[in-house]
């Protein structure tokens, strides 16, 4: 079985497709979303319509992010930065009551096979917190009940490893191996912040144990256009061809 992830599109459409476009060429069986849908960027409703098709017909599995909780009234954004903010209440207005609906019944956590899929935290997923270091990863690696644990979130592609200690490793391409358990981040379609902007997506290959974080350009400028055109934060569209 091959698992095609992508986690943070962030409303940026041409993120969006051009993951899709290289996620078909892998030739994936199951396509796997792990949250943040919408937030900073100029296309919520058209990203919506996106994912919402690869539901329908290709039988996508996906979860809820902090974002997309936070348009549709069920987090808060109290504690976003003014950026963040501010798009939240610009995306609330692009949307209708199906795109709220749809955002609303996101599950938090979802199990696949032999793996979990959740957007923040495992150990506190509706809190939002971040795995950032191996005193971050431990708590969910206390809780985690498969081999691996997919997550996105901090928008930064990282590995952490539990074997006889908790490690972590910044490696593109993973072998799972036997006793080994492994918390991945993903990294983000929509919005890199690792200083590469090409957007970021994984392959799980179950047949072959492994996980390949891959890298993919897209057309940067229509991206921030449309940002700049909507009347959002120029720093959201500045930030896209900086990678932070």
């Amino acid at each position: 079985m091959k698992y095609g992830l992508f986690s943070d599109i962030h409303a940026n459409l041409e993120a969006f497709e051009a993951t899709l476009d290289a996620l078909k060429e892998e030739q994936v069986d199951q396509y796997v979303f792990l949250g943040d849908i919408v937030g900073y960027g100029a296309d919520p409703k058209a990203c919506i319509a996106r994912l919402k098709d690869l539901v329908i017909k290709k039988g996508c599995r996906y979860i809820a992010g902090n974002h997309d909780f936070a348009v549709c009234g069920r987090s808060s954004s109290e504690y976003f930065n003014g950026y963040a903010k501010e798009a939240i209440k610009w995306t609330k207005n692009q949307l209708d009551h199906a795109d709220m609906a749809f955002l609303s019944q996101m599950k938090l956590i979802e199990r696949l096979d032999g793996f979990t899929a959740v957007h923040a935290t495992l150990h506190a997923p509706e809190e939002w917190g971040y795995i950032l270091d191996i005193d971050d990863a431990y708590p969910n690696f206390k809780i985690l009940e498969d081999q691996i644990c997919f997550i996105g979130h901090s928008h930064k592609a990282v590995v952490f490893t539990e074997g006889e200690m908790v490690d972590w490793l910044l490696e593109s391409n993973i072998e799972i191996q036997e006793g080994i358990r492994y918390l991945i981040n993903i990294g983000s379609v929509g919005q890199p912040r690792d200083g590469n902007p090409k957007a970021s997506f994984a392959i799980y290959d179950t047949r072959q144990k492994t996980v390949d974080i891959k890298r993919i350009a897209y057309d940067i400028k229509k991206a921030q256009e449309k940002i700049l055109g909507a009347g959002l934060p120029k720093m959201l569209a500045k930030r896209l061809s900086m990678g932070m």
